[in-house]
């Protein structure tokens, strides 16, 4: 592997990368499969109109995870471990819970934009969120400035994520 510059790397939380190499594993074995459904449809020269258009629909799933492969393999590839967090402070591989203005409480971990994953609560250190987030301390206020807007929020938790 040829040297790569700080700018090209990707720090990955230990979870993050885990992740990534279990999803690498189960798109090896979708893409295992899709390949055994294509042979088996390229073999039926008796296919009807509808059994053509599942051999397309399978091809096209396989161009999908193919491409979704290759991505992961390359995020691996450029991958390294991110430093540990700083205790009490908010960084990478960080928990954080948040106090909305409206009362309302929520916790999110902050990762590298390749890990990030909104619905899974993994928020990337690049979104506004992440960039508001990073470096506060327990009762440290924090103004979020995104483009549907700009609202507060008030750090109410930090520890490192497991």
């Amino acid at each position: 592997m040829s040297e790569r510059t700080s700018a090209e790397r990707v720090p990955l939380t230990s979870a993050g990368r885990h992740q990534l190499e279990e999803e690498l594993t189960r798109l090896q074995a979708r893409l295992d499969e899709l390949r055994d459904l294509l042979e088996e449809a390229h073999a039926d020269r008796t296919a009807d109109d509808d059994e053509r258009a599942a051999a397309l629909s399978l091809l096209d799933e396989y161009a999908r995870a193919e491409a979704r492969m290759a991505e992961v393999r390359a995020i691996l590839e450029m991958a390294v471990d991110a430093p540990p967090p700083q205790a009490g402070v908010a960084g990478l591989g960080t928990k954080v819970k948040v106090r909305e203005e409206d009362g309302t409480e929520e916790t999110f971990v902050l990762v590298s934009p390749a890990e990030a994953s909104a619905a899974d609560g993994r928020v990337s250190v690049q979104s506004p969120l992440g960039q508001a987030l990073i470096g506060r301390r327990l009762g440290e206020k924090a103004t979020v400035n995104a483009p549907q807007g700009s609202w507060e929020v008030e750090v109410v938790g930090v520890e490192a994520s497991s």
